[in-house]
Order: structure tokens, then C-alpha cells, then sequence
């Protein structure tokens, strides 16, 4: 009985990360692998990440969501989620649940 209690605690600790609530964590991790090599240095006049901070999410889902040629490559693959967590991320500016999708608090 011990080793069964055992083991779906133990699963329940390595699924954890599947039922994470969405936000700026897994926007961060994003921005790490897909955006900074260009936002950081300020490569062909990417704004760097202060400028993109005062930016309002909205904003910053419209350029993930049509982004121009040089970004095109970085962005393919992003779900709406990613979009949201990339932009509170960014900002520090919660969004409410709209269209499906659930809030994004800001840390």
C-alpha cells in the first residue's frame, strides 16, 4: 500500500509541470530560445527588451502574430498561449481569459 501511495504521489510530482498555470515563466523561456539573440544586442534595429517592456501586450502579440521577414523564422510554431506568455512577460501587464484562452498574470 506504501509503494502504491509511493508511486502516484511520484507521478503526480513529474505531471505537475503539464497542469503549470500559463504566464511569464514559460514566456521567459521563449524569449530566452527564440527572441533574444536579436532583442538583446539590438541586432537590425530590434527593439531591446527595456523598449519592448513599455510596449502594451496587445502590441506585442500583433508583431508575434505578424511578424516582419527577419522575425518570420523566430516566431513560427508560437500558439496564441505563447504569444500571451511572451507579451506579460514582457510588459509585466496581466491579461484577462478572452477568446478561449486563460488569464496570464504578470509576476
Amino acid at each position: 500500500m506504501k509503494f502504491a501511495a509511493a508511486a502516484v504521489l511520484g507521478l503526480a510530482v513529474l505531471a505537475a509541470p503539464a497542469f503549470a498555470e500559463p504566464g511569464p515563466a514559460e514566456g521567459a523561456a521563449l524569449y530566452e530560445a527564440k527572441c533574444k539573440m536579436c532583442h538583446e544586442p539590438g541586432m537590425m534595429n530590434a527593439p531591446k527588451m527595456d523598449k519592448l517592456a513599455t510596449f502594451d501586450n496587445d502590441k506585442i502579440i500583433q508583431a508575434l502574430t505578424t511578424p516582419v521577414p527577419m522575425m518570420a523564422g523566430a516566431v513560427t510554431g508560437l500558439s496564441e498561449e505563447d504569444k500571451r506568455n511572451v507579451a506579460v512577460f514582457l510588459t509585466k501587464k496581466s491579461m484577462p481569459a478572452a477568446g478561449g484562452l486563460p488569464e496570464v498574470k504578470a509576476e
